[in-house]
């Protein structure tokens, strides 16, 4: 079978040089006696031109440069005097040649086409069948490889200074896209011209290849990764650039593939509807590429997320298909992502978190930090969460409880366990025991960055409480804390020197989020119930905060069921409280207990409800965030209220309330069942005494 093969490539080839040259322009027997003598002082010469065969009319077919080719001498070429009436000339292989014999060359045709049809065929036959031929080392020959011609455009090999005989050409080397080297053929130097009558030292040959080319499509799309780990619905991006590389085996590096079009290696996605964010690369000749981000593009747009530096690998076959990700297929296309995290900050609202709630003065109050974590963490430089707090809120060491919940698919993942400190898994920094208005940080290292990886977390929370101080807000402008996430916004290799991203530094990107905790007041002023401009001074009451169900509950239900915040709270000239006691109150009911009086007033009956009920409603705004320089840094999130009542009328937040006071008598304080019994008998007593007086005075 082997040896069918090699023939039949012999075949080939004999036929390619016919095809390649034309039939032999041979004089005929009228002129062949004239064919002049060979010239064996001259030198000759051998020009391939060769092209991709891409196009049928060589005029339009493209030159190709760098292809190999060696030739090798295999026989002389002298004047036959002697069959003259045959040929006039003959072959004599050369002594280099050991795989040829004389007896290749004879031949009884006297016909010159059919002549050197026959002995064309038996030596190539031979020559393909020897194994120096055919595997490559066959020693002596010469090479030349061809190249651009900027005058006539053409791509050629020259072989100059030959000498004259029969020389056997074998494409050695081609680029990758030639998948089918030309078979090996013969050519002589030199060989007679088209009319027979002279020899032409200067030969050309135009041999074609089939060549090889495919293409691929590059889909660049960005993920935003929600606070809770869950992703949100990818986004074709525009304007995103990379570089594309082929491998080149000579030199063992990474080059940029330029083209007419893309001079310098670099692609840019697409922003044309139907193909946003994609680039489509065609005439990939089989070789090793691959794909490297080198930017998120100019603007705003793609501001945020991860630009990802590593290379996206694939290789071209022989047969066109594409072979990426352990995928092989005629149309692969590459889907190349970028993350960007999210930041939540919330605080505790009964039983669950919010953007708001509403707290009094001297409640712990907790909060909640949420952060994805993107897949890649690993490779980020940096990966930090800090939280800023206003001076309307204190840290208390014992009380804060600060938490790290680590989650991956929004479950807990309580196996995993990060040690804090300067040479553990993360750095934490934090207030100072009863600092107001301190921030703490959580720096993720390398070794915590690493386990985020490999435990495949994709959020974490924070969970901490403060102190609200007497610093806080009144009203609707609220107490806000702020959380920020700071992250490197580029993944570079280390070391790739063949890499464009190679010994560029990546910067960072920063996300804010704010929640807000509001505080609410009682504006109370005590006066003269028979005179509401006289406000009376140094009356005392006690507030209650009340949660029972008593529509009108006694002094003596409050104190066994509600919780007293503030005791012995005393009126000024102006009749109100000027101490903090009725201020940074949280939403409920409230009651005001009178325990003692101004001079001659008489204590209140009942206790005073103060129903404090605000109906808050935030919106978050998310913007671009810029520094000082305008340069774009991050996302800042503001909380702002876009409903706020409750209150006064022109205060909402602060519930004004008048207390009046009376003189003289007045029965006892609602609840006082024992003393008004007594008083009761007593009054009936002394009537019942002045009726029998009256009636015995009567009688008398």
């Amino acid at each position: 079978m082997k040896k069918i093969k090699k023939m039949l490539a012999g075949l080939l080839g004999a036929a390619m040089v016919l095809t390649l040259f034309g039939t032999p322009a041979w004089a005929d027997s009228a002129t062949r006696n004239t064919l002049p003598t060979i010239d064996t002082a001259q030198k000759g010469m051998l020009t391939i031109n060769k092209y991709e065969g891409t196009d049928a009319d060589v005029s339009k077919d493209k030159p190709l440069a760098g292809v190999e080719f060696t030739i090798w001498k295999v026989a002389d070429i002298d004047q036959d005097t002697s069959v003259v009436s045959k040929v006039g000339f003959k072959y004599t292989p050369v002594n280099t040649m050991t795989a040829l014999e004389a007896s290749d060359f004879e031949s009884t045709k006297t016909d010159p086409k059919e002549y050197t049809d026959e002995i064309y065929t038996k030596v190539l036959n031979k020559l393909n069948t020897n194994k120096e031929v055919e595997n490559g080392t066959l020693a002596n020959g010469i090479t030349a490889t061809t190249v651009i011609d900027d005058t006539t455009g053409k791509a050629s090999a020259k072989f100059t200074n030959l000498e004259l005989g029969l020389y056997l050409v074998q494409e050695t080397k081609a680029p990758s896209q030639i998948v089918n080297k030309t078979a090996n053929f013969l050519v002589s130097v030199p060989m007679t011209n088209e009319a027979g009558t002279a020899w032409n030292y200067d030969v050309v040959a135009e041999p074609k290849n089939a060549a090889v080319y495919s293409g691929i499509t590059l889909k660049k799309t960005g993920t935003t990764i929600n606070a809770d780990g869950t992703k949100g619905t990818p986004t074709a991006l525009s304007g995103v650039q990379f570089a594309l590389q082929r491998y080149n085996t000579t030199s063992n590096k990474w080059e940029l593939v330029t083209t007419a079009d893309h001079i310098d290696g670099i692609y840019t996605t697409s922003s044309e509807a139907g193909t946003v964010g994609q680039i489509t690369v065609d005439g990939l000749a089989p070789d090793k590429y691959r794909f490297i981000e080198t930017s998120l593009g100019i603007g705003e747009t793609n501001h945020g997320y991860i630009l990802n530096g590593t290379p996206y690998v694939f290789t071209v076959g022989t047969d066109k298909k594409i072979t990426y990700d352990g995928k092989t297929g005629d149309s692969i296309v590459i889907t190349a992502d970028n993350e960007k995290p999210d930041l939540k900050k919330e605080v505790k609202k009964g039983d669950t978190y919010a953007n708001a709630a509403d707290a009094s003065i001297g409640d712990m109050v907790e909060w909640k930090v949420s952060a994805s974590v993107p897949s890649n963490v690993d490779q980020l430089k940096k990966y930090s969460i800090t939280d800023t707090m206003s001076s309307a809120l204190t840290w208390v060491d014992d009380k804060a409880e600060l938490k790290l919940t680590y989650k991956s698919n929004k479950v807990e993942v309580p196996s995993l366990t990060l040690t804090e400190g300067e040479t553990g898994d993360y750095k934490l920094t934090k207030p100072t025991d009863d600092e107001a208005g301190g921030s703490w940080t959580i720096e993720f290292t390398s070794a915590g960055k690493t386990k985020l990886k490999a435990a495949a977390i994709d959020s974490i929370e924070v969970t901490f409480k403060t102190k609200l101080n007497e610093n806080a807000n009144i009203g609707s402008a609220g107490n806000l804390n702020d959380a920020q996430l700071d992250y490197s916004n580029a993944i570079y290799p280390s070391v790739d020197p063949t890499n464009p991203n190679d010994g560029k530094t990546p910067g960072e990107d920063h996300i804010k989020d704010q929640a807000i905790v509001y505080s609410f007041a009682i504006d109370m002023t005590k006066v003269d119930g028979n005179n509401n401009e006289t406000k009376l001074s140094g009356v005392q009451f006690d507030l209650y905060r009340y949660t029972g169900k008593e529509t009108n509950p006694t002094e003596e239900q409050l104190k066994q069921n509600a919780t007293a915040i503030k005791t012995n709270l005393t009126t000024g000239t102006d009749g109100k409280i000027t101490e903090n006691g009725l201020k940074g109150l949280k939403n409920g009911r409230y009651f005001l207990v009178e325990t003692k009086a101004a001079g001659g007033y008489n204590l209140l009956k009942a206790p005073v409800e103060v129903n404090l009920n605000v109906d808050y409603v935030v919106k978050k705004t998310t913007d671009k965030w810029y520094d000082e320089n305008s340069n774009l840094i991050g996302t800042k999130t503001t909380v702002t209220s876009t409903k706020f009542t409750g209150g006064d009328a022109t205060n909402a937040g602060t519930y004004s309330v008048t207390i009046e006071n009376r003189k003289g008598f007045t029965l006892p304080k609602t609840g006082d069942i024992g003393t008004a019994m007594f008083l009761i008998i007593g009054i009936g007593g002394m009537l019942a005494a002045v009726y029998i007086m009256l009636r015995g005075r009567k009688r008398a």
